[in-house]
């Protein structure tokens, strides 16, 4: 989608910022997305520099870009509008292209899709940051892929706000389901089994954006929760999270002082082209 944040415009949505996200933990990504008809060459030029996929799994629409415009700081409880109805997004995989085995990051896509998508593969690890604007019309499949997710991320508000019904699509009887909560400047609480711990927020020196955090987090997250099964010594998963939480903290605390979201991927964008230009020297 296209994002007007105070005074710009730039490519960007949940997509863009939670595969930014696993980047910057070093982890390949495969953008999974619809794009409009109308996408311009420079916005094309940032989803090829984020997604290293061989096969482009971005299917494009007969519809023009869908646009979000608000705030450049939004707060606990902001939101923007969007120009076009985001239940008409979706894209599927191309049918020779195998998900299953591979980690997959849910970020406010609508549940539907989601569910459609868990039906024909079956990923080994799903992050998925859920948002209480689908509850209305899409509660039975938001609490389905609640039930499949791994990790969810969600904000304090929205979580107090779910109903029963929904929330307990989160459980926490087993070992491999945790619950991450945001709680803005108060940081966030991690819940996995019966542990629980409370971690600290970025400290930015200045605060200009919030605008794309909780996808930039949840994408962070996943990257690098996936960076720490390399080592050799055995963690628990509220440990793994843990860590990958307090590496998510630089990224986030780097947007967060960013003049506005259209400089933060640029810089993003930036460094992934020169570690790129790096590996092909060696």
């Amino acid at each position: 989608m296209k994002m007007i944040a105070g005074n710009t415009t730039t490519i960007g949505g949940p997509a863009i910022y939670a595969a930014l996200g696993v980047r910057y933990a070093g982890i390949s990504t495969a953008l999974l997305t619809a794009v409009g008809r109308d996408l311009t060459d420079v916005d094309n030029a940032i989803a090829i520099s984020i997604d290293d996929e061989c096969i482009p799994l971005r299917t494009k629409l007969p519809r023009s870009m869908i646009t979000w415009s608000g705030p450049a700081i939004l707060g606990a409880t902001g939101k923007g509008t969007l120009s076009d109805n985001p239940s008409l997004w979706r894209a599927m995989p191309p049918k020779n292209y195998n998900m299953s085995g591979h980690a997959l990051i849910l970020a406010n896509g609508d549940p539907d899709w989601y569910q459609t998508l868990l039906t024909a593969c079956t990923p080994s690890l799903i992050f998925m940051d859920a948002h209480i604007e689908w509850l209305r019309i899409r509660e039975k499949s938001l609490n389905a892929c609640l039930q499949k997710a791994h990790v969810v991320t969600i904000t304090e508000t929205e979580y107090k706000a779910l109903p029963l019904s929904v929330r307990s699509g989160v459980s926490f009887g087993g070992n491999d389901k945790a619950l991450i909560i945001k709680r803005g400047s108060q940081g966030v609480t991690i819940i996995a089994g019966n542990q629980r711990r409370e971690l600290p927020p970025p400290k930015p020196m200045v605060t200009r954006t919030d605008v794309g955090c909780g996808d930039l987090l949840v994408g962070s997250l996943a990257g690098h929760f996936l960076t720490s099964s390399s080592t050799e010594a055995p963690q628990t998963l509220i440990d793994r999270l843990t860590q990958a939480y307090l590496d998510s903290i630089t990224p986030l605390t780097k947007l967060i002082e960013s003049d506005s979201p259209r400089t933060f991927i640029g810089h993003c964008i930036t460094q992934l082209q020169s570690r790129q230009s790096a590996n092909e020297v060696q």
